[in-house]
This record gives C-alpha cells, structure tokens and sequence, in this order.
C-alpha cells in the first residue's frame, strides 16, 4: 500500500489513480520511456538541422543526415512505445517478504481489479465505480493504435522529404499506408474478438 500525494488516503501501491480524490498519480517513468525520449527528441534535432542544412544547399551528405535523424526518431518512438507496454501490462512482481495488507488476494472467476485504482469491480464492468475511469486497458487496441501512429509519422516523414523534393518520398507513402492499414485491420479485429468473447454471465 501507498498514500495519495495529494489526500493521502491509504492506497494500493500500483494504482494510478486515487479512488478517493480522483487525482491522477503519475506513474514512475522507466527505463524505455526515459531513454526512448532522449532518442526521440535527439532524432528530431538531427533531422531538423539536416533538413535544414538541405534546404540550403542539397547533397547526399545533408540527405544522409536527415535519415540519421529520422531513423533515431523512429528508433526512440518504438523503445517508448515498449517501455510503456511493460509498464501498463507486465504483472507487478510482489516482494518476497510483504506486509499482510500488502499481498494481492485471490479474485474470484466474476471480479477484476481496476487497472487505475486497483479496486475490486465486477468483471463486465466498463467504468468503475470508485473513481469512475473508463477501462481502456486492453492490449489489442492499444498495439494497434500505436501502429497507425506509426504509420502517420512515417507520412508526415514523406511529405517533409517531398517539400525537400526527394525521390524516397514515394517509397515512405508507400511503407506508411501499409502500415496505417495493418494497424486498423488490427484494431478491427480486436473489437470483433472482444465482442464473441467478452463475458456476460
């Protein structure tokens, strides 16, 4: 257990969210997001100056430059992406030795635990009923979301390469629709799954 740093009511340890005030606790940041931000924002600069470079005298050096930066960009984008997969959907690993009111008790077949407060719901449940969050944590989605985003980045890749009137910015439209496509064929799928499985006895 945890106290809320804002009402400091007793809480679980893993909860993002207080079922008492309703405050958001932001969630400590790991390892993939602090490193996939540096390599983001670093990209970014890299393919900044590069394209800048370009605009004012273009040659391969200053083009290799830009896909430096871009390639550093993407890189940073997909080890954030993994690091706040872990986060959200790998399972707290409990301590050898905890305090009593500390270990997770055993849920029955019907109930869940609320991914924001951690409070005990019924399993049907879509919003819950302590601090009133949307249960939006479902893996499928979320992957496929996170790939059409992949997807619109690597257009908008294409239509800087295309004011920079180079040639590989067909082959980015191309890689980018591919890719948008596959993530709401994704997404489709997950809500057609969800639906012929979800329980509702």
């Amino acid at each position: 257990m945890k106290n809320c740093p804002v009402c400091f009511s007793e809480i679980d340890k893993h909860a993002v969210k207080c079922p008492q005030c309703l405050s958001f606790i932001k969630p400590q940041v790991n390892e993939g997001q602090f490193w996939g931000t540096y390599l983001m924002v670093g990209g970014i600069l890299i393919g900044a100056l590069g394209y800048i470079w370009y605009l004012a005298e273009a040659d391969n050096f200053r083009m290799q430059l830009m896909n430096v930066g871009m390639f550093l960009a993407y890189l940073g984008f997909l080890v954030y992406g993994f690091g706040t997969f872990l986060s959200w959907f790998r399972s707290p690993k409990e301590k050898v030795v905890v305090e009593e009111k500390d270990v997770e008790e055993k849920l029955s077949p019907d109930k869940k635990r609320c991914f924001y407060c951690r409070e005990i719901i019924d399993i049907r449940a879509i919003k819950c009923n302590y601090c009133y969050s949307f249960l939006r944590k479902e893996k499928g989605k979320v992957v496929a979301t996170f790939i059409i985003v992949s997807g619109i980045l690597i257009l908008t890749t294409a239509y800087v390469l295309f004011l920079a009137q180079n040639l590989q910015s067909e082959i980015y439209i191309k890689i980018g629709l591919v890719i948008i496509l596959t993530g709401i064929l994704a997404f489709l799928l997950t809500v057609i799954k969800q639906r012929y499985t979800t329980p509702y006895h």
